[in-house]
């Protein structure tokens, strides 16, 4: 529409502005072409738009206006429902003000340009085009958002439905007065006597009535609706904007400023009005749900006022103490749910009482409680103290889980936690002792390193220091180094140290004419550790002359080895009731004939740099005093020179011989070949390498292990001359490592013995407290039938053996099918299914496991000639598993599944497997049932039951 005297590039209200923004909120920036071929379109029927600058300037303006408006409100998190009050303001102020003033300002440069507007009339003509786009937004947008917005839930509809049909003649009269009015109020002519009053503000109260009566949708196509008429009548020269205007401009923002209140009015009014009844709906639905769940709840729920009385006591509550609410309301707990004194003699009263007065001191506690009938059962209850604004106390909140069957359970388990903490205790106090004496054993060979003795040459000293180091470190009575001669015809002792006596000897010989068998395992062996020296084939030459004379029973015998040849032997020897040589000791003494080795070699070392020191002045800084092989190699991998220690730690017997056999070190040191590629790149790149450790091949072909540090050689000019560098043997303390990571194995698997790896993974992290909810588990309970007249008849060893027999075999089909051990319990077994870490078909695995143990237990009674059976009950459901406590772990699992699936085997039949509905239903497919029908369990009522029998046949 159009109004006379209004400048065709403005119109009162521009509707495309509007639509275009609405498009993209709904349909995204894809639609954005729709803009273009609806500017495209004007510029056809439109004779002012049919300029080439004009139409492209109103094609840009369009866009970024809708583009930014769009951007800018999903920046914000805009909904198009508009079913936020934040939403409709922000459509208000971006979507229609500040938005539109891209399009009024690119447009209408665009006329300037094409010279159909005069600069004059650029401020007042950019005015009215702003205005128009901004009506434009606020009137259509809303209407399409709302009206095109997603459809609501089926309840949500039919409750619509329904207050629709009920509304639907209040609607046609609003619509009705609606469109009456505002034709009466714009459409005709007023006289000038009247229209000084605010006529077009009449329409107002059914806009008001519509928001609150009808909603979002009703409230803006009213507005929609008056905004319209009002343009209408307007643009044929009616309603009070006319008559009252000066002007056709001012009629035209009082036309304006009227649908901007009407429209931004109602929507604001509208989407407070549906914000509110959302609340109201809300937190009704929210009352609904949490009243629910209090009166279904599995858990005893009660409410206690200031004075102790009850006032709140659900419908789990009075099943489970025996109490009708009627009967119970306003009764003190003392004496009703709760005894004057407990079993064991403790005054509940006084607790109940303390409860009472500080109230925070109790949130979390466990006792004894007491049922009509007068059954004593023990609930955890979990409080929460209600207080008013002054922190005075209104009510206290009281929410009961029982525990009564966890506290049997953890009395009748606690005589065989004791045996198994003794146990443990045991294991953990030997692996103590171990890892101390491998502490010992390291601290040891450390001192022995940095002896002066050893590194300088000084065998006698060293020896010594070595001999005594064994016998204080080992705890043996004599400790010994002997050396072959040139012909290796025989030992001669170069130390003896016997720690009774404290004192040292030597001088000893023992001929290999005399003792071939044991010279020949000197030979053979790494070492010989002989439990019992006297029986030990290897050390029974010696019985006569040499062990029963001085009461030695156990001797541990390492060679000890220079240049790759055994060139003696260090013997540790002991008194005393017959011993055995942990892998540990064994590694500590070829530690121990090592460092002889070490000393020896450090005495021709000294020997050999001296000589060289002697021969070659320009070396003798660099092999004064070494201790670790000291090398130069071409870049191609020869060597150029070679120390003595890398002579002794490759094997070599000579410098010569060794640069004759290693004459590529690419090919023929490193394990992995590629290796020396790694140390040569490195070296490249940081110009050196430090500590780093590889494996290498001795002149024997044994491997080693080494610690590198080399760097590169250069000239003046940079240019790479040698590698230079040092090499140690490591070899030693990598076997050390390694035996200390034994230990922690042993360690670990000593814990996964008793728990989970999960559990033991998260236990090893410092978590005290480990307790989590699993939805879906199945748990197994299974008993042997007349155990305890089986008891009597044999003795306590013979029953141990007997179930450990048994469970051992059920230890394996647990593992076979992937199971979770809980514990044992006597004679009886639990095991389940979807924990620690949940599975799917945990009940298919569980059945498996029972008819494999009911075979087992067939094939069981078989072999022993007597006959066995059990009882098995399954169950499937939620559960809580953890570990508690700070000592004596045990994983365990709580919950009502379990005293279930417990409840299935103390009422199933021998040698049958019983489950419940539950478990039936996932397994009905599979396998082949018989209907036990309704039994009556204890705890539980009566429950349908059923036993399984086979796997059904494909």
């Amino acid at each position: 529409m159009s109004i006379e005297g209004v400048s065709p590039f403005a119109n009162p209200v521009w509707p495309p502005a509007g639509i275009a923004q609405a498009g993209l909120l709904l349909f995204g920036s894809k639609v954005w072409p729709a803009i273009v071929l609806g500017r495209f379109l004007l510029y056809l029927v439109n004779p002012t738009q049919q300029v080439f600058a004009v139409w492209m300037g109103g094609n840009a303006g369009a866009i970024l206006q809708a583009v930014f408006a769009v951007t800018a409100l999903r920046w914000l998190g805009f909904r198009p429902s508009l079913a936020r009050l934040k939403d409709v303001v922000n459509l208000i102020l971006f979507g229609g003000l500040i938005s539109t003033q891209i399009s009024c300002t690119i447009g209408l440069f665009s006329l300037y340009l094409a010279g159909q507007v005069d600069w004059a009339e650029y401020l007042s003509v950019r005015w009215d085009w702003w205005l128009g786009d901004t009506m434009g937004v606020l009137i259509l947008t809303p209407l399409i958002l709302i009206f095109l917005r997603p459809k609501v839930t089926v309840e949500r509809l039919k409750i619509q439905t329904e207050h629709q049909k009920k509304d639907f003649i209040w609607r046609v009269v609003w619509l009705i007065l609606l469109i009456g009015v505002s034709c009466i109020v714009f459409v005709s002519k007023n006289e000038a006597s009247i229209s000084r009053y605010p006529l077009e503000y009449l329409p107002f109260p059914l806009i008001i009535w519509s928001a609150l009566q009808f909603g979002q949708r009703a409230a803006v196509l009213a507005s929609f609706i008056v905004s319209s008429i009002a343009i209408m009548g307007s643009s044929y020269g009616g309603g009070p904007f006319i008559a009252k205007a000066e002007n056709i401009t001012q009629a035209i923002l009082f036309l304006q400023a009227f649908m901007a209140v009407v429209t931004i009015t109602s929507l604001l009014l509208a989407t407070t009005v549906a914000e509110r009844a959302e609340a109201e709906n809300s937190l009704r639905e929210s009352e609904i749900k949490y009243r629910e769940l209090v009166e279904n709840a599995n858990s005893i729920i009660l409410k206690l006022d200031a004075d102790g009385n009850i006032t709140f006591f659900n419908e789990f509550a009075e099943k489970f103490f025996g109490y009708k609410v009627e009967e119970i309301l306003g009764k003190n707990p003392v004496g009703t749910i709760l005894p004057h004194t407990d079993l064991e003699g403790n005054n509940l009263e006084l607790v109940y009482n303390e409860i009472l007065h500080n109230p925070a001191r109790f949130l979390s506690y466990e006792n004894e409680n007491m049922r009509r009938s007068g059954d004593r059962v023990w609930v955890s209850w979990a409080n929460k103290p209600l207080v008013d604004s002054a922190g005075k106390l209104l009510e206290i909140l009281c929410i009961g889980t029982d525990i009564t069957d966890r506290r049997k359970a953890e009395m009748a388990l606690l005589d065989l936690n004791e045996e198994l903490e003794i146990r443990v205790e045991e294991r953990t106090n030997a692996l103590k002792q171990s890892e101390l004496q491998l502490q010992k054993q390291k601290s040891a060979l450390i001192d022995l390193a940095k002896n002066k003795a050893l590194n300088q040459g000084d065998l006698t000293k060293a020896l010594q220091e070595i001999t005594e180091t064994a016998s204080r470190t080992l705890e043996v009575a004599r400790s010994s180094v002997w050396l072959y001669d040139r012909t290796k015809s025989k030992i001669e002792c170069l130390d003896l140290f016997d720690s009774a006596l404290n004192q040292h000897s030597d001088g000893w010989e023992l001929a290999a004419a005399d003792y071939p068998v044991y010279f020949q395992a000197l030979r053979e062996e790494r070492a010989i550790p002989a439990f019992d020296a006297q029986k030990d084939f290897r050390t029974r030459e010696f019985v006569e002359s040499y062990l029963i004379p001085l009461g030695i029973t156990s001797m541990l015998d390492t060679p000890i080895q220079i240049g790759g040849q055994t060139a003696g032997v260090l013997c540790l020897e002991h008194v005393g009731m017959p011993r055995f040589w942990t892998i540990e000791e064994q590694s500590f003494a070829v530690s121990l004939a090592d460092s002889v080795t070490f000393a020896m070699e450090a005495r021709e070392r000294q020997r050999a740099e001296e000589a060289l020191r002697q021969a070659e002045a320009k070396y003798r800084s660099i092999f004064e005093n070494a201790i670790v092989g000291i090398f130069q190699t071409t870049p191609d991998g020869e060597y150029l020179s070679v120390n003595p220690a890398l002579i002794r730690i490759y094997g070599y017997s000579s410098c010569e011989e060794l640069m004759a056999n290693l004459t590529n070190i690419n090919r023929q040191l490193y394990v992995y070949p590629e290796r020396r590629a790694e140390v040569i790149n490195l070296m490249r790149t940081n110009g050196k390498v430090s500590d780093l450790e590889s494996q290498v091949y001795r002149q024997d072909g044994s491997i080693i292990w080494i610690s590198e540090n080399a760097y590169t050689v250069c000239d003046r000019e940079g240019n790479l001359l040698y590698y230079e560098g040092t090499v140690e043997d490591i070899t030693t303390r990598k076997q050390a490592e390694a035996a200390l990571r034994l230990e922690q194995e042993k360690s670990d698997r000593l814990l996964l013995n008793i728990l989970p790896q999960a559990i033991a993974e998260r236990l090893k992290q410092d978590q005290s407290i480990i307790a989590d909810t699993f939805a879906e588990v199945t748990v197994l309970f299974a008993d042997i039938v007349g155990f305890t007249q089986i008891s009597s008849q044999i003795s306590p060893p013979e029953l141990v053996s007997l179930l450990n027999e048994i469970f051992s075999t059920f230890d394996r089909l647990a593992e076979k099918h992937g199971l979770e051990k809980i514990k044992t319990i006597g004679d009886a077994y639990m095991v389940v299914g979807g924990l620690p870490m949940p599975r799917s078909g945990h009940a298919e695995a569980i059945a498996e496991m029972a008819l494999d143990m009911q075979q087992a237990i067939t094939d069981f009674s078989n072999t022993h000639n007597q006959a066995f059976s059990i009882r098995i009950g399954i169950n499937s459901g939620p559960v809580v598993a953890g570990v508690i406590g700070i000592k004596k772990f045990i994983y365990d699992l709580w919950g009502d599944t379990v005293n279930t699936a417990s409840r299935m085997e103390s009422h199933g039949l021998p040698g049958c497997i019983q489950i419940t509905e539950t478990t039936y239903q996932q397994l009905q497919e599979k396998y082949s049932f018989e209907n036990r029908g309704a039994i009556e369990v204890k705890g539980k009522g009566e429950m349908t039951t059923y036993l399984l029998k086979c796997r059904k046949l494909l």
